[in-house]
């Protein structure tokens, strides 16, 4: 696709390698199918084998389904080490379908596809760009998706496109490259997983950049996941796939959270909701803001019993734009994250 004199400077294109991020944008043509309109990098949209392997994503069988879903945000497919997560973005238009037989007012939304790719060490970062770039798409540019798939179809047509359009077409995709450059983690994937390996084993570093507790979902949502084997990539319609639907009974639940009588403190209340004791937990209070974050305050137990409550409390900044996480861990590693404030 061409920006004209709206391309972006050279230093935000990447090569697109199993290890980096990408993004694609379809939309339903209701003659051909799901068609690519947009992808970053734009090579991406020259490259036959990302194309094969989105051809057999579960988002294109499920769609009516998840869109009914209340279960949902996201439907991921994991192949080869790399993770592609797609959602549905809805737009109204005007546009004459071409199709004969369709009901015109169950057609009358533009259905549009989005989807990141990442590499699947850092799968919850993919899921929570792809969950940021999408209420980004919705709150600026999203009505104006329709002028990309008029744009598209005149051309596919071989029609006289107007200069508006093509103006207008080209202004859309350069903000869909600054909203998806401005969501790519500024720290290496390499480092990245370093840092993910490390505070696995219980090294937090505070200083830098804690990109992994990204992994909680803004919405309550979980996501779908779709796995193919590792050593079939050149034969994807053989491949059976393991879907992961019900996750596993939650060790331990918040139960309360509520700001104290002078507005200054959140109270936060979590239960052993288990059978069994929680050795050595640890209850933090994480502080993110955009990409960084840093905990705040962490509290120990070495034996936390069934049924047994526990109350933290803490002073959150009064500042926009500050989200905090209480997050629950034992020797074993993560047992809960929730969002509670911002």
């Amino acid at each position: 696709m061409s920006h004209g004199d709206h391309s972006l400077p050279t230093d935000l294109d990447q090569s697109i390698t199993d290890n980096s991020y990408g993004f694609f944008l379809y939309f339903f043509d209701e003659v051909k199918g799901h068609v690519p309109l947009f992808a970053y990098p734009q090579e991406l949209l020259k490259n036959k084998q990302e194309k094969k392997i989105i051809s057999i994503h579960s988002i294109w069988w499920h769609q009516d389904k998840f869109l009914e879903s209340e279960k949902f945000i996201s439907m991921d497919l994991e192949l080869e080490g790399v993770i592609y997560c797609a959602t549905l973005i809805l737009c109204q238009t005007r546009r004459a379908k071409r199709r004969s037989g369709m009901d015109s007012k169950k057609w009358q939304a533009e259905r549009f596809v989005l989807i990141v790719r990442a590499p699947s060490t850092v799968s919850f970062i993919a899921q929570e760009i792809l969950h940021e770039l999408k209420t980004r798409i919705q709150g600026s540019i999203g009505e104006n998706l329709c002028i990309l798939v008029e744009n598209h179809l005149k051309k596919q047509e071989n029609l006289d496109v107007e200069e508006f359009l093509k103006q207008k077409s080209a202004d859309i995709e350069h903000e869909l490259i600054k909203l998806c450059t401005s969501l790519i983690p500024k720290m290496p994937i390499a480092k990245l997983e370093v840092q993910l390996e490390e505070n696995s084993l219980g090294a937090i570093d505070e200083t830098t950049t804690s990109i992994q507790e990204l992994q909680i979902q803004t919405s309550k949502k979980p996501q779908l996941r779709f796995s193919i084997p590792t050593g079939h990539k050149n034969d994807f319609k053989k491949e059976k796939t393991d879907v992961k639907l019900a996750p596993e009974p939650k060790r331990v639940r918040i139960v309360n959270i509520k700001h104290s009588e002078d507005e200054k403190l959140v109270q936060v209340t979590a239960r052993n909701s288990s059978s069994d004791v929680i050795v050595n937990a640890i209850l933090k209070i994480y502080e993110s803001q955009g990409f960084f974050g840093k905990d705040i305050l962490v509290s120990k137990i070495k034996k936390w019993a069934p049924n047994e409550e526990v109350t933290i409390d803490f002073e959150p900044a009064d500042s926009s734009g500050i989200i905090y996480f209480l997050k629950i861990e034992d020797e074993k590693g993560t047992i809960r994250v929730k969002r509670i404030v911002g």
